[in-house]
């Protein structure tokens, strides 16, 4: 254990949060983020104010993220499968960052399936008084948690999908509240959850800090970007809150015998459309994520799979005058879906419910289901059926069917 993991187990701290799992997160980061607010920035304690919010699953790992009022640098403290605590930081080109309020840890080595506590290290930094001499401030332990990360093995679980929020949050919670939250193993956010990305506080009002307060230190988020979400001056800087995995907002996870596949279908106009001034370049962005595509079906895994369903923005096009990124979704992604398999793909974007089933304007093989912006998706997922069920906010069931093995 070198020098600065001896500092993050060992050093003296305060305790920020001492309780557990995700029921009571929301009080104490309120109460964090009111201290902060109250008091000149400079003098206000240093502090946890968003999160945490545990994203992007992959089998027997999660990447744990949270932020504070100042730069700090940051660390996860776990015992990992039973064994002794480890320390997880992140670095970059083989430096550890201490210049950001924003944290971002990958926990790997998790016994899949099995619920694992960690707690958050949060070291305030200071700054510089040589290259080589560095002051730190405050050092805040928050936790314990507890979550589960996701597993291959076979078994019945369910999953729980909103989008198209457009930043209202208030929205966002009361679906939380309305939904039944027995056997969900992750939540899935389809894109548009932000109505252009101009600042860093829209993000935190929009979802991260409501799902903080519901399920983020306990149940992990699947977020998948969406064509507002590239739009803005804080676009290029969206990682900071949704850091995708291993810098890319499209990969894959197996969990309980199903392939999950999260693509980013882009922006809804060609790259030389003038709303977008030049500034963005999807078409070979969507191209990458085909070779990708092709590789990831083709893999082992997603072939062992009995369930392979697809999460993007924007659905394929169902007609010739779909708009222009629905239609590249169709063409460059639902033939390998199609070849491989694929039961389910779930989306958002047109801000209206529709079912479009095997066969003629939808895909060959699998249901395309694209939710509302007022709905809950629900999909419990079993080995011999998917049952997805859409649930207007008030109640009202807009669809229920379920997708025989």
């Amino acid at each position: 254990m070198n020098d600065f993991f001896r500092r993050f187990a060992g050093m003296p701290r305060r305790d920020f949060l001492t309780h557990a799992g995700a029921g009571l997160l929301g009080a104490g980061v309120a109460a964090a983020t009111a201290r902060a607010a109250d008091a000149d920035p400079a003098d206000a304690p240093f502090a946890v104010v968003h999160g945490p919010v545990v994203q992007s699953p992959g089998t027997g790992e999660v990447t744990v993220t949270w932020h504070t009022n100042r730069p700090a640098t940051a660390a996860v403290r776990c015992a990992v499968d039973g064994g002794e605590e480890r320390v997880f930081v992140t670095s970059r080109d083989g430096l550890i960052p201490n210049d950001s309020t924003s944290h971002a840890v990958r926990v790997t080595g998790l016994a899949p399936g099995k619920p694992f506590t960690y707690t958050l290290v949060s070291r305030e930094f200071k700054g510089y008084r040589t290259p080589y001499e560095v002051t730190h401030g405050e050092t805040l332990t928050s936790g314990p948690f507890t979550c589960t990360p996701t597993d291959p093995a076979e078994r019945p679980f369910s999953f729980i999908m909103w989008n198209d929020i457009h930043d209202k949050g208030k929205l966002l919670a009361s679906m939380f509240d309305d939904t039944d939250w027995d056997d969900v193993d992750f939540v899935v956010l389809n894109g548009d959850i932000i109505n252009d990305c101009i600042t860093e506080q829209q993000a935190f009002r929009a979802f991260y800090d409501v799902c903080a307060a519901r399920f983020g230190a306990s149940l992990p988020l699947v977020f998948v970007r969406g064509n507002h979400e590239t739009r803005g001056p804080w676009a290029r800087r969206l990682r900071e809150v949704v850091p995708g995995r291993g810098g890319e907002y499209y990969y894959s996870f197996p969990h309980g015998g199903a392939h999950f596949v999260v693509l980013d279908s882009g922006e809804d106009k060609p790259d030389g459309n003038k709303e977008y001034a030049g500034l963005v370049e999807f078409g070979s962005f969507r191209e990458r994520q085909t070779r990708w595509l092709e590789a990831d079906l083709a893999s082992e895994a997603a072939k062992a799979a009995r369930w392979k369903i697809l999460l993007t923005h924007q659905p394929p096009a169902f007609e010739p005058d779909d708009g222009f990124g629905m239609r590249e979704v169709r063409r460059l992604w639902q033939p390998l879906a199609e070849a491989a398999g694929a039961r389910l793909w779930l989306s958002g974007h047109t801000h209206s419910f529709s079912w479009v089933r095997p066969g003629g304007a939808g895909g060959k093989t699998f249901h395309t289901v694209v939710n509302p912006p007022d709905a809950t998706l629900r999909v419990d997922v079993r080995p011999e059926a998917l049952r997805v069920t859409v649930t207007q906010q008030g109640g009202k069931r807009l669809h229920e069917e379920e997708i025989p093995a």
